[in-house]
């Protein structure tokens, strides 16, 4: 989530003129092929058949000087299933439990519980936004482990709910690098007999990122510049796409996103437009900001007038109600399971998911499956434009 509006200086590479070519890309291995298949395709709007387990690691990064403290979700045993879930208190930092007093989140993942036996399993990344946190969005992460994916999610420093203490220049380089340094760091310990993961990611299949606000913004980083990103979900915010951008990717907005308004609003419409494909877009009419994070549920007034309650409209400041932002979640997860399911594993039963709109009453949807040259290459207004990545 976003406590600080990004605005229109948020449109950062839009305004640049100068394009540089993505690097990086030595430290990136290929991905792994998957085949195709309609079976083993569980319902991606129900809950998935594995109980959830949550764990947390603290990732230093050396040569950025950089702290990421991550939380994991992650398919768990079975002997999980009817044990006590960790409770928000737990996700705080030590002494601020008291901040989740009055919070209402619906919390399922065990805290350390076992890990499934029938591992390895595929790896998604999620981001959180400016200011958020990096579990922000518990209900999309924990529906995905319930479907066999290990979601990995580190607070962004510097960018964090407690920590508002870096730029956004330099936030826009860090954030993505945050993500491919856990990303290469949990693809290194599957593979280290020495680590608590061993055996947990499925290094042969592509991986997933998802993010939201300047996750979204991070997410298509990622994607643009990391070969083996099977699929990409970024939600409330537009971002880089580079010449080489491949991954499918599922777009969303909120029509009554105060955080960064009808003109980045736009900005996400374009993207979608440039993008090569698979691709899809929906457009969540009277959501907000936060109807795609737990915002409205912390108890603490974060998201009202932007997903929470009621506001006015961005149009003309006539009075809206938001939408039921636990209806967001609904499709988000569904489309979260059927996007990674589709592309991380290869299930083409998830077509008909992903190209069906899982809630027409207040969902205006595009779809577009075909993979071919980007439509508006020409006309993307700067969004081609990377980073000079150390």
């Amino acid at each position: 989530m976003s406590r600080a509006r990004l605005g229109r200086s948020a449109r950062w590479c839009a305004a640049e003129t100068t394009l540089v070519t993505l690097s990086l890309l030595a430290l990136l291995a290929g991905c792994g092929s998957t085949s195709s298949s309609s079976g083993g395709a569980d319902d991606p709007s129900a809950r998935g058949p594995y109980p959830v387990g949550v764990t947390r690691v603290e990732l230093f990064d050396e040569a950025r000087g950089r702290t990421l403290l991550t939380e994991v979700w992650y398919p768990a045993a079975e002997s999980a299933r009817d044990a006590a879930p960790s409770p928000a208190a737990d996700y705080l930092p030590e002494g601020l439990g008291f901040l989740a007093d009055n919070a209402t989140i619906e919390l399922t993942a065990v805290r350390d519980a076992p890990l499934a036996a029938d591992g390895p399993f595929p790896l998604v990344a999620f981001s959180h936004g400016s200011g958020g946190i990096r579990f922000q969005n518990t209900f999309q992460v924990e529906h995905l482990a319930s479907h066999g994916y290990v979601v990995v999610a580190p607070d962004h420093q510097g960018n964090t709910f407690f920590d508002s203490s870096g730029t956004f220049d330099q936030l826009r380089i860090d954030r993505p690098l945050d993500i491919e340094y856990v990303l290469n760091a949990f693809s290194g310990f599957t593979a280290d007999p020495a680590s608590r993961f061993e055996g947990w990611i499925d290094t042969a299949r592509p991986f997933g990122v998802t993010g939201h606000s300047f996750g979204a913004f991070t997410t298509f980083a990622v994607a643009s510049m990391d070969t083996r990103i099977g699929a990409a979900l970024p939600m409330a915010f537009s971002g880089p796409v580079s010449a080489s951008y491949s991954a499918p990717s599922f777009l969303m907005l909120a029509t009554e996103d105060k955080t960064i308004g009808l003109e980045v609003n736009q900005d996400i419409r374009e993207t979608y437009a440039a993008l090569p494909g698979p691709r899809w877009l929906a457009e969540y009419v009277d959501a907000g900001h936060y109807s795609f994070s737990f915002a409205c549920d912390t108890g603490l007034g974060i998201g009202d007038g932007d997903g929470c309650g009621s506001g006015t409209r961005l149009e003309d400041g006539s009075p809206v109600t938001f939408l039921d932002y636990k209806r967001v979640y609904r499709s988000v997860n569904t489309w979260s399971a059927a996007l990674f399911g589709r592309y991380l594993r290869g299930i083409t039963a998830y077509d008909t998911t992903l190209d069906t709109n899982q809630d027409p009453e207040v969902v205006r949807f595009t779809a577009d499956q075909r993979n071919g040259v980007a439509g508006l290459a020409s006309a993307q207004r700067g969004l081609q434009v990377g980073f000079v990545l150390p």
